[in-house]
Formats: C-alpha cells, sequence, structure tokens
C-alpha cells in the first residue's frame, strides 16, 4: 500500500473513532439510563426503529443524489488533467472508474447529511401510523382534528425533505455541467448540450411537483392554525386563500406535465410559458387577491364573518378544554356587614405566596443566612390538617445546590463536593405554615396537624438522602457505603474500564477515569426531573415538578402537556416562547426523589388520541384508576394549562355580550406575554359547595384592563378529575389586581406598618396580590414581609392587607385586617391619594426612604411631615415612627 493510501486510510480512522466512536458512547450511555428504570427494551425498539428509518432515508437519498451525479457523468467523455514529467508537460486521463466513484462519494456525503437533517423522521412517521382518531371533524376540509395534529406533521417533514433533495439536486448538477462545459452562457445567449438540457428538465418536473405539493399543504396548514387571524381562519382565508390554493396546486400539475411534453417535444418557449404562469399565479393568489379582498371588504359579508368568528372559537374552546365550560354568576358589590365570618373563613385559605415560588425561597435563604444564592428551593404549595380535621395552606420546601453559581465560587469547589458530598444531593425537605399571619416563618413538623410547628424541623422521611431534583443537577456518585442493608442502589455500576471509558466519553467527565471513583461506586446523571422526563417521554413537555409527601416517601409530581400548533381552525396563544393552538394536560409522572423509580399514568380525562400519542414512542401508560388514593389526593390543576386556557378565553372573550376581555399580565412587556408564565392565586376554598378543595383562580379584565369581569377557578376532583369553572362578577366594578395592589400599597395603615417595622437597615417586601371571591364579593389580600437588617436578618410576615369594598384594612392576621376593614380604619384613603395628591404621597414616601437608607434624620423628619400632610392626616405631632 502506498503512503498516500496510508494517510488517507490513516485519517479516516481517526475520523471514524472520534464520531463514530462519541455516537457509541452516547447510545451505551443512555441504554444503561433506560435500562436502570427497567425501559431497556423500549429503548433498543426506539434506537432499532430510528436506524431503519435512517438507514431507509439514506438508501432513499443516496439513489436521488447518486441518479443526478451518474447523469453529469455519463455526459463526461473523458477528463485530462496537466501533469509534467520532467521538463515534458502532458495531460493524463482521469480513469473512468475514478470519476465514477468521486460522482458517487459526492451522493453519499449529501445523502449523509440530509439524513442527519431528517434524523427525527421515524418519530414523526409512528406519531401518524399510531394515532386515534380525535373524534372532531373541521367543516372545511372535513379531515379529524387528528389529521392535522399527527399527519399533517409528517407530511409537512417529507415535502421538506423532498425541497431539500429537489433543490440541492440541481444546484449540483447546474454546477456540475458548469464545470464541464455543457452548460453555458456565452454573448448573452445560454449554450446547453441536449443531455444537459434532458437532466435539467426532468428535474423541473421534479420541482414542479414539489411546489404543487406546497399550495396544497398551505390549504391544510391555513385550517390547521396557519390563518390570518391570529391563527384562525379569515373570511378571505375561508374565500380566497384556500381555492386559491388549491388552483395554484392544480397549476403546479400542469407544469410538471408541461415540463414532461417540454421534455419530448424540445420547445423551450412552451417551458418558459408555463413557468411564468406558475410565477403570476402564486404572486397573485397567495398575496395579490387576498390583500385586494381584505382591502375592499369583499369578503366582510356579515353572515360569513359571524359564522367564521363563531367557527373559530368553537374550535378554539376544543383545543384547550373550554368547550362546555360551566358558568355561574357571582355577585361582585358592597360588603355586608355580617359577612366577616365568611370573608375570614374564605382569605385564611389563601396561601401566603400563593404560585410565587420566589418570595419564600428569600425569605428561607435569609432565615439560613445564605447570602451567596447558592441555595435554590422548590417551594410546593400543599395543605396541612388541624386538629378537628379542618385543612390549612401549608408549603413543602426543598433545596438544592445552584451548580452554576457553585463553579463561579472562589475557591472553586472540589469535584468530589458537588457531585458526591454534600453540594451534589437536596437538603432536608421542609413544611412551611403559609398561612397569612404575621411572625417569622413558621416551619412545621409534619403535615398533620398543622399546630405542632416546631421551628427549624425537617420533615420526616424514611428514604435517605434526596438523589433526584427538581432544578438542573449535575451528575452525582452514589458510594457502595450509602444505601441500606436491603435497599435497591439506584444508579449505574461503575464496573470495568471499558464501562468508566464510554461513560466519561459521552458525559464529559474525565473523574470517571482517576482515584474520583472506583467499580464499586454507581452513578447517576440526568436526574432533575423535568429534563429526565424529557428523555424519556420527548412526545410531552414539562415544567418544574411539585413536591409531595406520599405514603411517607418525597415524590416529584410532574404533569405532562401534549401542545402543537396544528389543532383545526383555532387561534394561537404564547406558551413557553411557542405559538401554540392546542393544549392538554392527559399524563401525570411520578418520580420518586430517592430512588427515582419513575411512573406514567393516563389522567381520567385523557382521551383515546391523547392515549394514542404514548403508544407511539413505545409506552404503555398505566391507567388512570391504577392512581394510589395519595396521588390522586396531591394532584392539583395543571397551572401551565391554566393560563393557556386563560388567555384563549380572554382572547375570545365574551361575544355573546358583545364585551371584549384580556388577561391581567403582571407586566406591561407585551414580549413577555407568556401564557405558561401566567401567575394564579392558589387557595383551599369551598368554591362549588363541595366540600374545601385547593383551588387555582385567574382573573380576567375587560378589554381596557380597568376592572374585572371574571374569575376562571380550577381544582380537582376527589377521583383525579380536573375541573373548571368559569365565575362571572356581576355588580359594582371589581379593580384589577394591579389597581388593587396601588390601592393597598398606599393605605396609611399599610406605610406606617412598614415604616415601623423596618429599622435603618431594613427592608419592607410585599408578597403577591392574592383574589378570592367570598362574601358577596370579591377580596384581595397582600402580605407585608419586613427584617431589620436587610443584610442577614431573617424576615417575617409583618401582618395582612385586605381590600374590598374600596376599602383597605391591616391587621396581623386574617381576621384583624377583617376588623380593620369594618371599623373603617382605612377609609377615605381612596379619595385623599386621588390626582395630584396621589403622587405627592409617592414623593414624600421615595424622599422618606432615601433618608432613612441615608440616615439623614433631619431630612427624614421633614419628608415624614409631607407623607402625612399628602394623606390628610394629623401633622400637629411629627416624627419617627
Amino acid at each position: 500500500m502506498s503512503r498516500r493510501r496510508l494517510a488517507f486510510a490513516a485519517v479516516a480512522a481517526v475520523f471514524v473513532l472520534l464520531f463514530g466512536g462519541r455516537w457509541v458512547a452516547l447510545r451505551y450511555t443512555e441504554h444503561l439510563w433506560f435500562a436502570d428504570l427497567g425501559q431497556g427494551d423500549r429503548f433498543r425498539w426506539l434506537l432499532l426503529r430510528s436506524l431503519a428509518w435512517q438507514a431507509a432515508t439514506f438508501v432513499i437519498a443516496f439513489t436521488w443524489y447518486g441518479a443526478h451525479t451518474l447523469g453529469v457523468y455519463a455526459s463526461i467523455g473523458s477528463v485530462h488533467l496537466p501533469r509534467r514529467l520532467g521538463n515534458i508537460d502532458i495531460d493524463e486521463a482521469v480513469p473512468s472508474r475514478t470519476l465514477r466513484a468521486i460522482a458517487l462519494g459526492m451522493a453519499a456525503l449529501l445523502a449523509a447529511v440530509t439524513t442527519y437533517t431528517f434524523s427525527d423522521l421515524d418519530q414523526y412517521i409512528a406519531l401518524a401510523r399510531n394515532a386515534a382518531p380525535y373524534g372532531l371533524t373541521e367543516p372545511v376540509m372535513h379531515r379529524d382534528a387528528a389529521f392535522y395534529l399527527a399527519t399533517l406533521p409528517l407530511l409537512e417533514i417529507l415535502h421538506l425533505f423532498t425541497t431539500v433533495a429537489t433543490m440541492l439536486a440541481a444546484v449540483l448538477v447546474v454546477g456540475l455541467y458548469a464545470l464541464t462545459g455543457s452548460f453555458a452562457v456565452s454573448r448573452r445567449r445560454v449554450r446547453i448540450t441536449p443531455h444537459a438540457r434532458t437532466h435539467l428538465v426532468i428535474l423541473l418536473c421534479a420541482l414542479a411537483v414539489v411546489v404543487a405539493w406546497g399550495f396544497q399543504l398551505d390549504a391544510y396548514q391555513m385550517v390547521a392554525g396557519g390563518g390570518h387571524a391570529h391563527g384562525a381562519l379569515s373570511p378571505a382565508d375561508r374565500n380566497v386563500r384556500i381555492p386559491a390554493s388549491h388552483a395554484l396546486a392544480a397549476i403546479g400539475l400542469v407544469a410538471a406535465v408541461g415540463s414532461v411534453l417540454a421534455l419530448r417535444w424540445v420547445r423551450p418557449p412552451l417551458l418558459f410559458a408555463l413557468w411564468a404562469t406558475l410565477g403570476v399565479a402564486s404572486v397573485l393568489g397567495r398575496f395579490v387577491l387576498p390583500l385586494m379582498t381584505e382591502a375592499w371588504g369583499s369578503a366582510g359579508n356579515p353572515a360569513l364573518v359571524q359564522s367564521v368568528g363563531l367557527l373559530g372559537d368553537d374550535f378554539a374552546r376544543r383545543a384547550v378544554g373550554l368547550l362546555d365550560l360551566p358558568s355561574r354568576p357571582i355577585p361582585a358589590g358592597n360588603l355586608p356587614v355580617d359577612s366577616a365570618a365568611a370573608l375570614a373563613q374564605a382569605a385564611e385559605g389563601l396561601y401566603a405566596w400563593s404560585d410565587d415560588g420566589a418570595v419564600p425561597a428569600r425569605l428561607l435563604d435569609e432565615q439560613a443566612g445564605d447570602t451567596t444564592s447558592l441555595r435554590v428551593w422548590t417551594v410546593t404549595p400543599t395543605e396541612a390538617q388541624a386538629p378537628g380535621g379542618r385543612l390549612v395552606p401549608s408549603a413543602i420546601a426543598v433545596p438544592q445546590i445552584n451548580p452554576i453559581i457553585a463553579e463561579r465560587q472562589l475557591p472553586r469547589p472540589r469535584w468530589t463536593m458537588m457531585h458526591r458530598q454534600s453540594l451534589a444531593w437536596g437538603g432536608e425537605p421542609v413544611a412551611l405554615d403559609a398561612g397569612l399571619r404575621a411572625g417569622p416563618l413558621r416551619f412545621l413538623a409534619s403535615l398533620a396537624p398543622a399546630e405542632s410547628a416546631i421551628a427549624g424541623t425537617p420533615l420526616r422521611r424514611a428514604n435517605g438522602r434526596i438523589r433526584f431534583l427538581a432544578r438542573p443537577a449535575e451528575l452525582g456518585i452514589v458510594g457502595p457505603d450509602e444505601n441500606r442493608p436491603g435497599d435497591v442502589a439506584p444508579g449505574i455500576l461503575l464496573r470495568g474500564m471499558m464501562r468508566r471509558t464510554l461513560l466519561a466519553w459521552a458525559l464529559q467527565a474525565p473523574p470517571l477515569l482517576d482515584e474520583h471513583t472506583s467499580n464499586a461506586d454507581r452513578i447517576l446523571y440526568w436526574r432533575d426531573v423535568p429534563a429526565r422526563l424529557s428523555r424519556l417521554y420527548p412526545f410531552a413537555a414539562f415544567v418544574t415538578p411539585r413536591a409531595a409527601l406520599l405514603d411517607g416517601r418525597l415524590t416529584w409530581i410532574a404533569d405532562g402537556y401534549l401542545l402543537s400548533s396544528r389543532f383545526p381552525l383555532a387561534g394561537t396563544v404564547r406558551w413557553n416562547g411557542e405559538e401554540i393552538n392546542y393544549l392538554s394536560s392527559p399524563y401525570v409522572i411520578t418520580v420518586d426523589a430517592v430512588d427515582g423509580l419513575t411512573r406514567f399514568y393516563l389522567r381520567p380525562s385523557a382521551n383515546a388520541f391523547t392515549a394514542s400519542v404514548a403508544r407511539a414512542s413505545a409506552l404503555t401508560p398505566l391507567p388512570a384508576d391504577s392512581m394510589p388514593a395519595a396521588l390522586r389526593r396531591a394532584l392539583r390543576y395543571p397551572s401551565a394549562l391554566l393560563g393557556a386556557q386563560a388567555a384563549t378565553l380572554a382572547r375570545l372573550g365574551a361575544r355573546s355580550g358583545g364585551v371584549s376581555w384580556s388577561v391581567t399580565w403582571p407586566d406591561t412587556t407585551a414580549a413577555a406575554h407568556d401564557a405558561a408564565a401566567l401567575p394564579s392565586t392558589v387557595a383551599l376554598i369551598a368554591l362549588d359547595g363541595d366540600g374545601v378543595r385547593p383551588w387555582q383562580i385567574m382573573p380576567i379584565a375587560d378589554a381596557r384592563g380597568d376592572h374585572l369581569v371574571a374569575l376562571l377557578a380550577g381544582t380537582v376532583s376527589s377521583d383525579g378529575e380536573v375541573q373548571l369553572q368559569l365565575l362571572r362578577l356581576e355588580g359594582d366594578a371589581v379593580p384589577t389586581p394591579q389597581t388593587a395592589a396601588a390601592r393597598i400599597g398606599a393605605s396609611p395603615a399599610l406605610l406606617s406598618a412598614a415604616l415601623s417595622a423596618s429599622g435603618a437597615e431594613g427592608a419592607p417586601r410585599r408578597g403577591p396580590v392574592l383574589i378570592v371571591p367570598a362574601a358577596g364579593t370579591v377580596a384581595y389580600a397582600q402580605a407585608l414581609f419586613t427584617t431589620r437588617n436587610r443584610r442577614d436578618g431573617p424576615y417575617r410576615l409583618e401582618g395582612v392587607a385586605i381590600y374590598a369594598d374600596g376599602r383597605v384594612g391591616f391587621g396581623p392576621d386574617v381576621r384583624g385586617a377583617i376588623r380593620a376593614l369594618q371599623r373603617g380604619d382605612s377609609q377615605g384613603v381612596l379619595t385623599a391619594l386621588a390626582g395630584a395628591e396621589l403622587a405627592e404621597a409617592r414623593a414624600a414616601f421615595l424622599a422618606l426612604d432615601s433618608a432613612r437608607q441615608a440616615g439623614d434624620w433631619e431630612r427624614f423628619g421633614r419628608a415624614w411631615a409631607n407623607l402625612r400632610r399628602a394623606l390628610r392626616l394629623d401633622t400637629t405631632t411629627q416624627g419617627r415612627p
């Protein structure tokens, strides 16, 4: 063998080792991980299915590209390359087998690139083959919804595949013919050989077929969330764009047939006329006619507009589970005199932080004296049982280390500390009293009864350290002495140098090969729950899981979401950064926080289509009736689904009454309006007369955002069935949470409490505004947290503000705030803070706070006097609070 061939073989071997070895290491690592979870057979089936379809894709692509490269090769007579022998220049003919090998090599390279690009084709094929009928037929193209959710994505990816293959082949063929001289432009004239002309006309036929297919898919895509009314069909879509797409598809087929005839008759003018007609028709049908139709209003027939709008509304409701939404009116007027008990009972069921886990996380950090932000808390609202059986709000908080912050610490933590010692695992979970009562954070010894609070006591659990976490985490190493006798050790055993090498290569962890680990250790990787579930169940989407105690074991509960932008006739909403028009939560997944045992359940509301989506991934979900009773009790309404439902409902509005609605977004930046992040109020209340249950409440305002018009409330029944209600507010105008927050913040009682409780180094904080329907009205609650030392002092709940009936009451707990509300301690605050006086009060408070931080007590006294004057209080006595 010559040196050149040896060098080529060595380079090829290095590439195969690098890329092929990396692929083998990754697949081996995945196989071990799936096998450890008891899903080794499923992984092997999915891998074989993927490899089989990738092989089929490669064969098809190689055949296509090879046909074109060999077609160019057939047009080449001979190729001579200059070569110098001594002082003589000669032209040496390139052997035909070399040219043929070059042609096949180019085809193989393009086929490999195309196969890699469409490596997930098997998932689309499996979904389309296994999808069960949805049971909903749209009236435009008369297709079942399952066609749009499962089959249309496959058709789109196949169309993209053929488009890419055709365009690449066209560019390749034109370039090769230009290189060999069969195609050239000389003196403004195109010179082409008959062989090249025949080849290019065949490519034009293929391109015309691809274009016609694309136009036909456009009609389906417009029905499937691609309309011009926020994704839904518009009258112009129905009357102009869809018929134009059908017509353009027919013209594309005519162009393909005409190109074949032109190939026989060799008529360049015919080709030019066909493609010119197709181009002009495309511009007219896709852009000009629809714009003219909308501009002239010919598609604005009132009956057509109404029918198209109602049809889109109906399918949009079905897409997010709002069809047959129970709706009932609730009063929202003056606060009755004898309603204190009912209002107190409802407000005491509010969670102090609702779904905002950032507030208790900060409080927990400050309680623990953590000023480095090294700890991350996952706080889950739950309930505790007080003596007598009454449920009261509580929460489970589970800490873990933020690996990104930990890596930035100086000095940097040792690898052993980060991966097998204290920083690798979750901390002790704690139960918190989440009620609205003044005082420091209260820790519960257990979740029943609530009155057995013992500060700093973690939850009792009988299952060792927390190894599987809710937030991103690095790999962990479990030593052979860390498990109790008889327990099944989680993780992959590091036995043998070959296994350790492949794992280290795949996970990019060189310490797996040295003294940091041994063959008796076990490795845990991909152990943060959202990423873990995304690998196991790639057909679903997951958010941060919730913590629960199921039979004494800490368990993560995750809601699995199905989402798509291809539901027929439905408008779109923004959800987790994507524009979607279909969302459901048919799956419930549990992960044991210690041993990683994972179970995949169907919700009772799951239909045949959602079950078939799981089966398309070679997964057999556990039926809903197999859920343990403890899991059913721990289920909550999927919060990310509630946000999408509220956004959809607000977009649709109340068409029957001619009223437009809007979502009460927590900010004013339109780009940040993501339905998955909409905050909700969590409350333990008896909303439907069926006992006290955890409800999630989402406020919906009028179009201008001036006042509330409805509340969307969701819960889970005792049998695990999700329930949704729309509470329409009737009576006096109810302010939005933003307005209520401003009025609460301007309350003299709240301002006085914040100033008096916070010393010179203090920093008051207000929790989220909570909303609760109770006692013939809608009330708002907000907690005030204060600390004497913002640097390292623990926060305490200073008091609670209740806003109802245009008044604000502030007290140490809910009942105290309601008593202040009834006494009228804060009456008149709305009038006093109107117009310029509100601005004056705000300016005085800012000056007051600035003076306090600077320690300028003389300026503090002047600002305090200005604040009292702005609030219309007696200014005869001035001084510090």
